[in-house]
């Protein structure tokens, strides 16, 4: 067994920043001496804070329907773009940061999928987590990675417009992946200012964005074009390039809304690959080295979206969406060295082409003022043309040890009754079916075929006591789901269920009580029965035995004044197997405990500071608890000023306590 570690923070690092523009806020970036010049016809405005009393949580235009506009748990929130523009991200994933208790951390390169960590997960790449972007999905059923692999590379925060994310497998709009939550991300309608900007930093950095928006004779048009190059601190350079295109047209009328969106992105990298931990205390490793440079990889991702929303009559709205993606995926890996093969390596890569098409159609209906129901369909269809994987040198494959073409059909019906029993009772009750349908074939002789089936059907309920005294309390309850590999499923030899079943419980309360302060506390259990793990030898997911987590969150929104909020977050939480694995119950990589920190001044004099602070506690490594990772800490700050005629000047420092701690460490 060997211990392996991803470093993550340079040396004590820091930005200069000078931004001529007409009120447009400040964007720092790590690690960078940037200049931006930007041209602004008109600002977009957002409004958020803490009010004098408890609110319904209301965005409009995200999906998905109903159920998301009342807040059924102390563990459902929005982030607005304001929340997140004077936030400084080291990657664009990093906006689900934004959820409390979610890490966010690199793998393998920038250009591959994150880490993310909530609830007692290791999420791997997703695999519990479901993630949407103006309505598609971004998770991947099959993949030839990991099952459930989040790619949020393509992403640009700089158009979000909001956010809205869930805990727990407690709501009847979300099916596979959901398990330990969701978050749908919605771009921007309305951008009337074109902006240009130009980052230049350490490492060959640069990113050129140019985005904005314009009013046209039949609604709303929004693009951005990006293009972005890193090497990183790595000695073999990460040369990390990405191209992203964003196209959206929006048309509203006083019933009716339209919305088109087009996105392609494309990318290229170099992987930084986790190293032995001995060889770096022995001094024959550099942290910032890596034992095969020629690892890395490519993707290729554009879809096409339409999200329509029609008000039938005073009691009825129609929701619907439809989506076409196509993806490419090429990533050669090198876990084991030279273990295996010593003249050639042990690198191996894995392939994934495929095309997604799906949609799904909402209505809301008021029956009376009591009672309102929410019902839908929902439709996703992959078409993988090929998916596996096969030994490698220097990129190139001379092996194919699997191929195959998988055809993935799942769809859902699903719907909730809303009831209003009184001023301090309410109650939502729904139910979810899901099936899905799988065909394997493969494209060399003795690989894995054969079909199958599988269904569920996952009852949900909810229970709001309240307001007493500005303070509400949440009872919650779950069946939910993450879908197996299809060729896994298929495999007579590997036992593995189309369908794993998740079961989940949780308690909360969200007060006001204490003016302008906002407290949030969660108790949650959450039952799995079959945890997703990931295995290094492989570099990929497999699913292990049943679990049990449990944990509770403490969030904190306060905002004494109008120039001051202040956050923080708590989360703790114990995940292990039912029946113990290797000698002992603890789940590899299983988040324990996560502490964030935030504070933004912001004078009426132009004057602004910025204060950031993450905690990422040690994880089990082993079964048995015996190895456990370092825990990490980050300190991030920033200080500008706003000048009368429209410039912005700004200073960042990234890692303000010029640690050297690890990404993500691994055992295997």
């Amino acid at each position: 067994m060997l211990c392996c570690v991803l470093p993550a923070f340079a040396p004590f690092k820091s930005t200069v920043f000078l931004k001529l523009i007409k009120g447009e806020p400040l964007n720092l970036k790590n690690s960078r001496i940037s200049m931006f010049l930007s041209a602004c016809i008109a600002g977009h405005v957002h409004a958020a804070g803490v009010s004098g009393e408890l609110e319904e949580i209301v965005v409009t235009g995200i999906e998905p329907p109903s159920d998301l506009y009342k807040v059924k748990a102390a563990s459902v929130g929005s982030v607005l773009q304001e929340q997140i523009e004077h936030r400084p991200l080291l990657r664009p994933a990093e906006l689900l940061e934004t959820i409390p208790g979610m890490v966010v951390t690199q793998h393998s390169g920038a250009g591959k999928a994150n880490q993310y960590f909530l609830r007692g997960f290791n999420l791997d790449h997703g695999t519990d987590f479901a993630n949407y972007l103006e309505g598609v999905p971004v998770n991947m059923v099959s993949h030839g990675h990991g099952q459930g692999y989040t790619d949020m590379n393509f992403l640009i925060p700089e158009l979000v417009d909001a956010m809205v994310y869930k805990k727990g497998p407690y709501y009847a709009s979300e099916g596979d992946f959901s398990s330990a939550g969701s978050a749908r991300i919605r771009y921007t309608n309305e951008l009337y200012k074109n902006v240009a900007k130009l980052t230049i930093g350490k490492d060959s950095y640069h990113r050129a964005l140019v985005y904005g928006g314009t009013s046209l004779e039949q609604g709303s048009l929004v693009y951005a074009v990006e293009n972005m190059k890193s090497d990183g601190p790595w000695i073999n350079e990460d040369d990390y390039q990405k191209d992203n295109l964003v196209l959206k047209h929006a048309t509203r009328t006083d019933d009716v809304e339209l919305e088109l969106s087009v996105l392609y992105y494309d990318s290229t990298w170099n992987a930084t690959d986790q190293i032995p931990v001995p060889l770096v205390e022995q001094g024959d490793l550099n942290r910032y080295d890596s034992l095969d440079p020629t690892s890395g990889g490519e993707t290729t991702r554009f879809s096409f979206s339409a999200n329509f929303r029609n008000q039938l009559n005073d009691s009825l709205r129609m929701k619907a969406g439809a989506y076409w993606v196509d993806y490419d995926l090429e990533l050669s890996t090198n876990a084991t060295y030279y273990a295996t093969d010593q003249d050639r390596g042990d690198q191996f890569t894995q392939f994934d082409d495929r095309q997604i098409i799906g949609g799904q159609v909402v209505f809301e209906q008021a029956l009376n003022d009591m009672h309102t129901v929410d019902y839908g369909l929902y439709l996703r269809n992959d078409d993988i043309a090929e998916v596996g994987v096969g030994l490698s040198e220097q990129r190139e494959i001379y092996d194919i040890t699997s191929n195959s073409a998988v055809d993935e059909l799942a769809w859902a019906v699903y719907g909730s009754v809303n009831s209003q029993w009184n001023d301090w009772f309410a109650t939502i009750v729904g139910v979810r079916y899901d099936y899905m349908d799988v065909d394997v074939s493969s494209h060399v002789d003795g690989g894995v075929e054969g079909s199958g089936d599988d269904e569920q059907a996952s009852p949900k309920l909810s229970l709001r006591f309240g307001p007493f005294a500005d303070t509400e309390f949440f009872l919650n309850y779950g069946k939910g789901f993450h879908s197996n590999d299809a060729r896994g499923a298929v495999d007579s030899d590997s036992n593995v269920p189309l369908i794993s079943e998740s079961e989940g419980y949780e308690a909360g309360v969200r007060t006001l009580a204490i003016e302008n302060l906002q407290v949030t506390f969660v108790w949650f259990r959450l039952d799995l029965d079959s945890e997703l793990v990931f295995v290094g030898d492989d570099a990929t997911t497999e699913p292990k035995g049943a679990t049990k987590r449990e944990g509770f969150e403490i969030g904190m929104y306060y905002q004494p004044v109008e120039w001051l909020i202040m956050d923080m977050d708590y989360a703790n939480s114990d995940t292990r197997f039912n029946t113990p694995e290797n000698g002992g119950g603890h789940v590899p990589d299983s988040i324990k405990e996560v502490v964030s920190f935030g504070a933004t001044f912001d004078l009426e004099i132009g004057l602004y500071i910025g204060i950031r602070a993450r905690y990422f506690g040690p994880r089990y490594l082993s079964e048995d608890g015996s190895i456990e990772s370092k825990s990490t800490s980050l300190l991030n700050a920033n200080t500008g000023y706003h000048l009368d005629n429209g410039v912005n000047l700004g200073f960042e420092i990234i890692n303000l306590l010029n640690d050297e701690e690890d990404d993500i460490t691994y055992y295997y």
